[in-house]
């Protein structure tokens, strides 16, 4: 007996990569979004000085980057190897992908462009901070929100159900 395609029986490969992507992704929104209540929390409650504040970007920001890459990398790779299953139709697949490449280009031009360079403006803690300071920190925070809205969308495509086709009504036959 043969099954129709909405009807197949779902590869492991497939169910558990489709359930990956749907992890890391949403991970990401959750974990960029402690981060940044946290980072704000610490810096607007005051007391930490100068040096302090400076000290957090320098220890912090590397594990940001690392989690924000190695969990958009596997939801990426959860989408592709998710190809297969029918919870997961083939346009949805191919814009989840193209905008969780959009969210590591983000990520990478942030980190070697803006991130790379702040640091460089607080290493050693506690020195004067030339005036580009402020207009990094602010492209900072929208680069960082481009990525995370662009992340927001393909978590939605990921976990919004596909539709399915209803059966026809017993007496219309």
């Amino acid at each position: 007996m043969g099954y129709s395609p909405a009807e197949a029986p779902q590869g492991f490969l497939a169910t558990f990569s489709l359930f990956v992507a749907r992890f890391c992704t949403s991970a990401w929104i959750g974990a960029a979004t402690l981060f940044v209540i946290v980072g704000v929390t610490e810096i607007t409650r005051g007391g930490f000085d100068t040096v302090t504040k400076d000290m957090l970007v320098s220890v912090r920001f590397p594990a940001y980057y690392l989690s924000g890459a190695t969990l958009i990398c596997g939801g990426w790779l959860g989408g592709f190897f998710a190809g297969h299953s029918t919870a997961f139709p083939r346009l949805r697949r191919i814009s989840v992908l193209i905008l969780l490449t959009l969210v590591l280009a983000i990520m990478a031009v942030d980190y070697v462009l803006i991130y790379l360079p702040l640091l460089r403006m607080v290493v050693p803690p506690g020195q004067a901070k030339p005036s580009s300071f402020i207009q990094y920190h602010e492209a900072s925070k929208w680069v960082n929100l481009a990525g995370l809205t662009l992340c927001l969308a393909a978590a939605t495509l990921l976990q919004w159900p596909t539709s399915t086709r209803s059966e026809p009504e017993q007496g219309s036959r």
